[in-house]
C-alpha cells in the first residue's frame, strides 16, 4: 500500500516520464526510417527515373503475384518476392521511356489479341469441336468485371486477370523493343571471314616459359611501402560494390548431454509402463512426439526403417529402446502381428462427390448425399449379390471397372488407396463393405485372396531432443558475456580464442542479402549490419530467428567504388610479392637471351625444357598455365624464325620463336556468319536491359522495408 501511495503522490512525474519515453521512441523512429522533411517520404521505397514507388505499390504487386500464383511462390521469401516485383517495375519503366522516346508503343488491340492467342487462354476457352470460343471467353471476362466487387473469390479473380493482362502487355513491349534491336544487328559475310582467317590461323611455336613461383619468398624484400605503391598503381583492380563485411561467433541452441540423458531416462521409465497398457494408441499418442501409426508392415516394407531387423522373429509385445537417433530417442514395441494376403482380387462401385479427385464436372451430389446412396446400394447388395454387375453398371462411376461387372482384378498392397486397401487385404475374403476415400465412397466386394505374408504393427514412441531452460539460458550466458567482454577486450578474437568460440568471417554482404555464410537464413544480421548508425568495431548481441543467439562484429563498410588500401592490404602485399619475383625472373630470362641465338639455348641457360604448341589468336589459353591473351597475341605477330624478347605473361615470363603460319582451314562463311548474327541477337534480352538499367536513375531503398 505504501508503494501505491508514493506513486499517487508522483503521477505528474510520471506522466512527464512517459509522455518523455514516448516521443523519445516516436521521434527516434522517425528520424531512423526519414520520415521528416529533411529525411524524405518513409513511404516511399525507391524511385525510378524521377518517378517513385511507394511501400503500398510494392506490396499490393507482392500480394498479386502471390495471389495469382500461389503454387509458385508458396516458399518464397518477402524479401526474394519483393525482388521480382521490383525488377518487374525497373523493367517497365526503362522500357516505357526507351519506347516512348523512339516513338514506340503497343496498342491495346495488339495486347488483346497476344491474349486470345495464349495457348492456355484458348484451351480453357474452346468449345466441343476444341476451337477457341471467343463469346465464351467475352462472357467470362464480364462476369468477373461485373462482380469483382460480390465477393472475395471473384476479387481474386480479377486480380489474377489484371496480373495476366499486365505480364501480356509487358511481354509485349519487351518483345517489340528487342525485336527492333535485334534487327538492326549484321554480321557481313566478309567480316566474318576476315576474324576466321585472322583467329583461326595456326602459328607453330617453340618457346620457354619460367614461372614466377620460381622465386622462393627468402630471396625477395617487400615493405609496406612497395604494397602502398603497388595499390596506387592499380587502383582500377580494386573497384567494389557497397557492402559490409563481419565476424561472428554462433551460439546454437543444441541440446546438452544432460538434456539428452534426461530424454533417455523418461522413456526407460515409460518403457516399463508400457508394459502393461492395454490401448497401445492411446499411450502413444499421450507420450510421443509422434502420432502412431495404426498400420501393418511386411518385413519388406520396413526394411529402411530399420524397423525390420529390431522386429523380425520377435513375439507380440517385444520391447526395444530407448534408441538414440541422433536428435532423438525412441522406444518401439511390437503390438501385433498377423498374416496378410500377397494379392487380393476385388469388385467395386464408386460413387463420388462434387469435388471428390478426379470427379467428373457433372456431379453434383454432396458428400452426404454421396454416401446415403452407397449405404442404400450396400443394404441391397447385402442380400442380393448376383445384382452387383448390374448395379455397377448403373451407378457406378469407374468406367473401367463397370465394364467387367465392377472387377478390378488382382492387386497388391500400394497399388490402392489407403483406406480401399485396408479394407481388402485386412477383411476376409466374400466381405461386402462401404469405404470412403478421396475419389468418392466405394462398395466394395473380396472376390479372392492369394498367399499369405506376416505383417507388423509397430507402436513407437518418440521424444526429440530439445534444450533445456537450463541450456538455452547457459548459452544466452556464454553469447551474453563473450559480447559484452569482447566491448572492453584488446583483442576479440583473442578474447574468442580464450574462451574457444569460433569466430567466421562473412565477406562482401549486401544490403539485400538474406542468406549469410554459415548462418544461412540470417536477414536480422544483415539488418544490424547495415544499419546507419552502425560503425565499424560495433558488437552486437542478435537473437537468429529460434535457432540460438548470434555476436557479430562489424570489420569493414565497404563503400561502393574503389576499395581502401587497409581493406585491401593484404592483396596489395601479395601483388608487390609477385612483381618483385617478376623483376627477378625478368633479369634472368634477359641474361640467358644476351647469349643465347636459338630457343634451345635459353632453355639450356634457364634450366628449361623448349615447349612446343600451335598458338591460335582465338584462344588465348595456354595448356598447363592459364589465360595469357597478351603473351599469345604477340607471339602469333613474331616474325618466323626469330627469337623473341621476355615476354612477360600473368603467371610467368616466356621467350618463343614460330615457323611460318598455316592458313586457317576454309569453311562457309556465309553460315557462320548467320550463326554469329544469332548468337548476337539472342543477347539482346539480357543486354539491351541490362544497358537501359545502367543509364536510367534508379534509388532502391527497398531495405527500409525488410
Amino acid at each position: 500500500m505504501a508503494t501505491i501511495e508514493r506513486i499517487r503522490q508522483r503521477s505528474g512525474l510520471l506522466i512527464v516520464i512517459v509522455f518523455v519515453a514516448l516521443m523519445a521512441f516516436v521521434l527516434g523512429d522517425l528520424f531512423r526510417s526519414g520520415g521528416s522533411k529533411l529525411f524524405g517520404d518513409p513511404n516511399v521505397v525507391g524511385s525510378i527515373n524521377g518517378r517513385d514507388v511507394t511501400r503500398l505499390e510494392l506490396s499490393q504487386k507482392m500480394e498479386e503475384l502471390r495471389a495469382g500464383n500461389p503454387e509458385q511462390y508458396a516458399n518464397t521469401s518477402s524479401v526474394q518476392l519483393a525482388n521480382f516485383v521490383w525488377n518487374a517495375i525497373v523493367t517497365d519503366e526503362v522500357l516505357a521511356a526507351e519506347l516512348e522516346a523512339a516513338g514506340m508503343s503497343v496498342s491495346p488491340e495488339e495486347i488483346a489479341m497476344d491474349i486470345m492467342s495464349n495457348p492456355n487462354v484458348r484451351q480453357n476457352f474452346s468449345n466441343e469441336q476444341g476451337q477457341f470460343d471467343r463469346n465464351m471467353f467475352n462472357s467470362y471476362l464480364s462476369q468477373v468485371r461485373a462482380n469483382k466487387d460480390a465477393n472475395e473469390q471473384m476479387t481474386e479473380m480479377w486480380v489474377q486477370w489484371l496480373a495476366f493482362e499486365n505480364a501480356v502487355s509487358n511481354q509485349a513491349k519487351n518483345f517489340k523493343f528487342n525485336n527492333a534491336i535485334e534487327k538492326a544487328l549484321f554480321m557481313p559475310t566478309g567480316l566474318a571471314e576476315v576474324q576466321t582467317v585472322r583467329g583461326d590461323a595456326q602459328h607453330p611455336a617453340q618457346y620457354v616459359y619460367v614461372p614466377y613461383i620460381d622465386v622462393n619468398e627468402d630471396e625477395i624484400e617487400v615493405t609496406e611501402a612497395d604494397a602502398k605503391a603497388y595499390y596506387k598503381n592499380n587502383k582500377d583492380q580494386f573497384t567494389q560494390k557497397a557492402g559490409r563485411n563481419i565476424e561472428y561467433i554462433n551460439f546454437q541452441l543444441v541440446p546438452s548431454d544432460a538434456d539428452r540423458d534426461a530424454v533417455k531416462a523418461e522413456l526407460a521409465g515409460l518403457a516399463l509402463e508400457w508394459f502393461s497398457v492395454e490401448d497401445d494408441s492411446v499411450f502413444v499418442n499421450l507420450h510421443s512426439d509422434d502420432r502412431f501409426v495404426s498400420e501393418y508392415f511386411t518385413e519388406v516394407e520396413l526394411v529402411g526403417t530399420g524397423l525390420d531387423t529390431l522386429i523380425s522373429g520377435q513375439d507380440v509385445g517385444y520391447q526395444k529402446g530407448p534408441i538414440d537417433l541422433g536428435s532423438a530417442y525412441s522406444v518401439l514395441k511390437l503390438v501385433d502381428k498377423k498374416v496378410i494376403p500377397d494379392s487380393v482380387e476385388a469388385r467395386h462401385i464408386l460413387i463420388p462427390f462434387a469435388g471428390a479427385t478426379r470427379s467428373d464436372a457433372s456431379v453434383t451430389r454432396s458428400p452426404m448425399e454421396a454416401q446415403a446412396l452407397a449405404d442404400s446400394l450396400f443394404t441391397f447388395l447385402e442380400s442380393n449379390r448376383g445384382a452387383f454387375e448390374s448395379v455397377s453398371e448403373e451407378f457406378s462411376s469407374d468406367v473401367v471397372a463397370k465394364g467387367k461387372g465392377g472387377s478390378l482384378g488382382y492387386f497388391k498392397r500400394g497399388m490402392m488407396a489407403k483406406n480401399f486397401e485396408n479394407f481388402c487385404f485386412f477383411q476376409k475374403e466374400g466381405k461386402l463393405g462401404v469405404v470412403p476415400t478421396q475419389f468418392g465412397f466405394h462398395i466394395i466386394e473380396i472376390t479372392d485372396q492369394k498367399g499369405g505374408t506376416e505383417a507388423y504393427k509397430v507402436g513407437q514412441i518418440t521424444r526429440n531432443i530439445l534444450p533445456s531452460d537450463e541450456t538455452i539460458q547457459a548459452i544466452y550466458g556464454a553469447a551474453s558475456s563473450y559480447a559484452a567482454d569482447a566491448q572492453s577486450a584488446d583483442d576479440y578474437r583473442a578474447l574468442a580464442t580464450e574462451r574457444n568460440h569460433f569466430l567466421r568471417p562473412a565477406r562482401n554482404l549486401g544490403r539485400f542479402e538474406e542468406v549469410v555464410p554459415g548462418l544461412g537464413q540470417s536477414r536480422r544480421v544483415v539488418r544490424w549490419a547495415w544499419d546507419e548508425e552502425r560503425e565499424v568495431g560495433n558488437i552486437g548481441l542478435l537473437e537468429n530467428d529460434g535457432k540460438g543467439y548470434v555476436v557479430v562484429i562489424l570489420t569493414d563498410v565497404l563503400e561502393e567504388g574503389t576499395a581502401t588500401y587497409e581493406q585491401v592490404a593484404d592483396q596489395c602485399m601479395e601483388g608487390a610479392k609477385k612483381e618483385a619475383k617478376k623483376a627477378i625472373i625478368e633479369e634472368r630470362v634477359e641474361a640467358a637471351l644476351a647469349g643465347a641465338s636459338t630457343i634451345q639455348e635459353v632453355a639450356d641457360a634457364l634450366g628449361k625444357e623448349v615447349r612446343s604448341l600451335s598458338f591460335r589468336i582465338s584462344n588465348a589459353n595456354i595448356a598447363g598455365i592459364g589465360n595469357e591473351a597478351e603473351v599469345v597475341g604477340t607471339i602469333c605477330g613474331l616474325e618466323p624464325g626469330t627469337l623473341s624478347s621476355a615476354l612477360a605473361g600473368n603467371n610467368g615470363m616466356f621467350v618463343a620463336t614460330t615457323s611460318a603460319a598455316q592458313p586457317a582451314p576454309v569453311i562457309d562463311y556465309t553460315n557462320m556468319a548467320q550463326n554469329t548474327q544469332r548468337s548476337l541477337r539472342s543477347l539482346v534480352n539480357v543486354q539491351a536491359y541490362k544497358a537501359l538499367q545502367d543509364k536510367a536513375k534508379i534509388d532502391d531503398q527497398r531495405y527500409l522495408m525488410f
